[in-house]
């Protein structure tokens, strides 16, 4: 994974995960910019993206649990409020931890069935994408790709070498062309420099079958993209 991450991208607002796969009570690994998070929920149902390492002793906290609405490391049981600051320590439990005891925490954000990230200070908002924000619309999630590919790569070729040619409407995130009944949309995660995944929605009015039928064809249409754009990698 990259150890360094440009200014500009630290500040964009990036997919990291489908909403539904960060259920509550659950601790789940995501990547952005090389950076690896921990994503979890608080008892409102709030996302929460830390960075997966425990400030004791670095160790994971997708290997920990939640407890009583606090992230608690596997290893020594350190508690962590959701905002990242220390609660509790197993092994002195009167003492108060000190002020400077925090996990490190990023901005999230839920929208259209995903979670958000920002490394850094967000100087835009999320991008704007009408077909999933536009509730008249039957909107479904496909399924998500990973490809070694970099997330700068995969835009580039998606508008230019892809049979079916996207149009970029806001940053990794992308729009195909609407047949009239359904119109593939591309959310892209920057995992690291060289790797990202595509999250692949549909948005459809009129296509034919049910939800699962829909989602397994444009699924595979999509697949045989992918296996163009590596070719041309």
């Amino acid at each position: 994974m990259s150890t360094t991450l440009d200014v500009n991208l630290s500040n964009n607002w990036s997919v990291v995960a489908v909403s539904d796969e960060v259920p509550p009570g659950q601790i789940i690994q995501a990547f952005l910019h090389g950076q690896e998070l921990a994503l979890w929920r608080n008892s409102e149902g709030m996302i929460q993206a830390w960075a997966n390492r425990c400030p004791h002793r670095g160790t994971r906290f997708t290997m920990g649990r939640i407890v009583d609405d606090q992230l608690a490391c596997g290893y020594h049981g350190w508690r962590f409020a959701a905002g990242g600051q220390c609660t509790y320590i197993p092994a002195h439990p009167k003492l108060a931890p000190p002020k400077t005891v925090c996990a490190k925490t990023y901005r999230t954000v839920e929208c259209y069935g995903m979670v958000w990230a920002c490394l850094g200070l967000p100087e835009t908002e999320v991008p704007t994408v009408p077909a999933l924000a536009n509730s008249a619309r039957h909107a479904l999630f496909c399924r998500s790709f990973v490809t070694q590919q970099s997330a700068d790569t995969v835009v580039a070729q998606l508008q230019h070498a892809s049979e079916h040619r996207y149009q970029v409407i806001g940053p990794n995130a992308l729009i195909g062309a609407d047949d009239g009944k359904a119109m593939p949309i591309l959310l892209v995660q920057p995992m690291a420099d060289n790797k990202s995944i595509l999250h692949l929605w549909v948005s459809c009015e009129n296509a034919a079958g049910d939800d699962v039928g829909i989602r397994a064809h444009h699924s595979a249409l999509f697949k045989r993209q992918r296996r163009q754009l590596e070719a041309h990698a």
